[in-house]
């Protein structure tokens, strides 16, 4: 990819100057990769199907000061913090001036992907999960950073463009029916899936194979990108039959494989499914029937061990009659059922044998941490330990994360309180296993989530994580977080009104302590401004900070593609 520089404000810019890219086909990026399966060369295009996107957006300028969002106006003339704005524009790049210094050895893309449109026409969307995906790309090479954002360009964002109205069912929002047949037609395509959406505002994962694929939780939003200029290449479709319509949001994803857990909503149970880079096939490694409840639990994530993939059964459970409402309920498209009870389940990834399931107390999050083996003195394992953000088996979170409670914080200290909890799963046949705080939760402002690892501990003992916290009172996660889990210490990170999102670690190359690297966050300011930040793993004091040419909306979760 080239770009054009203004020579006269090369080295000395205050905004970010408009860089063009060349625009060659959108599928560059893959054309040239073909791989080997056996003695079979297999070409990643042949795995997307035809791309969905519109051949090329035009590049705007940022917009002026009068124009930048953030305290501003909404189109119903509301006053709202940039982290809960809608993006001002489809696209834009641009050179950042740094302050600090960035790493020379950080040589790579960070992309982070999220809501970042909250609106069509007049109408507001009501939920943080509702907006269409905005995918935003730090580029770093030579101490240098260039950056920009595009609108991913689902089917679901184009017709909502064309039409000027949602058109699939999105988390909360459900299309209009012009009448009751409309209405009954409505329901027969959901049935089919051909109604829910394919906005992939969730998540982004590099592939084994190189791909980069945008996804959330129903099977047809998983979209490939090119992390290069942004483009919509086309969709990820999988090639196998095993069907269903939803999936983790957060697969285990490995230069080595990709593992992830499709709920049956017929049969209350999870596949455990397996697929090697190269392909677009899952195969099965084995089945965990629910032990209560009428539904699965929501599986948002999970966590896995080298030898063991865990599988959560939350007590929030999926419900099919909320799913088919017009209008939604305080627990969108789920149901709490603490009479049901809450179990965790292991498999062993080899054989899909069920090793332990055992009852733990009633919990409730979205994101686990990591998960690793306990050995005895003999190096038998024991136990498994898995960690997550959660928030006290309290379901409130789901709804706190309305836009309207987002964009309304008048000082009172209203997130709902949460930790890390830490799961103790025993292999010795016992039916209950454990859940405690793995370090005090004040810590870090009794806030937890956004959650990232140093990836070479994927499965392993570890000492360290990077999240969201708090400092109270607020009504969202406000600070980053190191947590300590052997000294059970955090440090923080915190800018009166700011909103940072994920903390990414990115590992130095050949670094021996596990938290030799960097975190990298993009941070939304309460003056409608916003930069990327760069702190230190090790010390967590910031090195490097670029402001974007304005605040960008709140993401959610993020993804590293090195150099080649």
């Amino acid at each position: 990819m080239a770009f054009t520089f203004s020579p006269s404000i090369r080295n000395s810019i205050s905004w970010p100057t408009m860089l063009v890219p060349d625009m060659p086909d959108i599928n560059i990026s893959l054309r040239n990769k073909g791989i080997y399966k056996g003695k079979r060369n297999i070409n990643l295009r042949d795995l997307t199907k035809a791309n969905v996107a519109s051949p090329s957006l035009p590049l705007i300028a940022p917009p002026t000061p009068e124009e930048r969002p953030g305290i501003t106006h909404d189109c119903h003339h509301h006053h709202h913090h940039v982290a809960w704005t809608s993006i001002p524009q489809e696209r834009w790049e641009g050179e950042l001036q740094v302050q600090g210094q960035i790493p020379l050895w950080l040589e790579g893309t960070y992309l982070r992907n999220g809501p970042g449109m909250w609106h069509i026409g007049d109408y507001n969307f009501r939920h943080l999960f509702d907006g269409y995906a905005t995918l935003v790309r730090l580029g770093f090479r030579n101490g240098r950073l260039v950056a920009g954002h595009r609108q991913i360009e689902s089917e679901a964002y184009r017709a909502a463009k064309k039409n000027k109205k949602i058109c699939y069912r999105e988390f909360s929002e459900v299309p209009k029916a012009a009448n009751f047949l409309a209405y009954v037609g409505e329901l027969a395509s959901l049935f089919s899936g051909a109604s829910l959406t394919d906005n992939a505002n969730t998540g982004v994962v590099k592939l084994g194979d190189g791909r980069v694929v945008c996804l959330t939780e129903t099977q047809k939003e998983s979209i490939v990108i090119d992390p290069e200029t942004l483009e919509t290449v086309g969709k990820f479709e999988y090639s196998d039959s095993l069907g269903g319509l939803i999936h983790s949001a957060h697969p285990i994803v490995t230069d080595e494989e990709f593992l992830t857990l499709l709920p049956d909503l017929v049969r209350a149970g999870y596949l455990v499914v397996r697929m090697e880079p190269g392909t677009n096939e899952r195969r099965v490694i084995g089945r965990v029937n629910c032990r209560g409840g009428p539904a699965p639990g929501w599986v948002h994530s999970f966590p896995v061990t080298q030898h063991y993939v865990v599988v959560p059964e939350m007590p929030l459970r999926y419900c099919a009659q909320n799913l088919l409402k017009a209008e939604p309920t305080p627990l969108y498209k789920f149901e709490w059922h603490p009479e049901s009870r809450a179990f965790m389940h292991v498999m062993c990834k080899t054989s899909g044998k069920i090793v332990a399931s055992v009852e733990v107390p009633l919990f409730v999050t979205f994101h686990f941490i990591n998960a690793y083996e306990e050995q005895d003195e003999d190096g038998r394992v024991t136990a498994i330990i898995a960690d997550c953000c959660e928030h006290n088996s309290d379901t409130t979170i789901l709804d706190r994360l309305r836009l309207q409670n987002l964009r309304s914080f008048n000082g009172e200290d209203v997130l709902p309180d949460a930790r890390v909890g830490r799961f103790r799963i025993p292999l010795d046949g016992s039916p209950y296993g454990t859940l405690d705080a793995a370090l005090e939760p004040n810590e870090h402002g009794r806030g937890m989530d956004m959650c990232s690892i140093n990836p070479n501990y994927l499965g392993k003992k570890y000492r360290y994580a990077y999240a969201c916290g708090a400092q109270r009172p607020c009504n969202f996660p406000n600070t980053l977080t190191k947590l300590d889990f052997e000294l059970k210490k955090a440090k923080n990170w915190h800018e009166e009104g700011a909103v940072p999102s994920e903390p990414f670690f990115v590992a130095r190359p050949g670094a021996t302590e596990e938290d030799d690297g960097v975190v990298i966050s993009i941070v939304s300011e309460k003056n409608g401004e916003g930069f990327a930040l760069v702190l230190d793993g090790s010390t967590f004091e910031e090195i490097a900070r670029a402001k974007f040419p304005y605040g960008l909306p709140y993401g959610l979760h993020g993804c590293w593609v090195p150099k080649e």
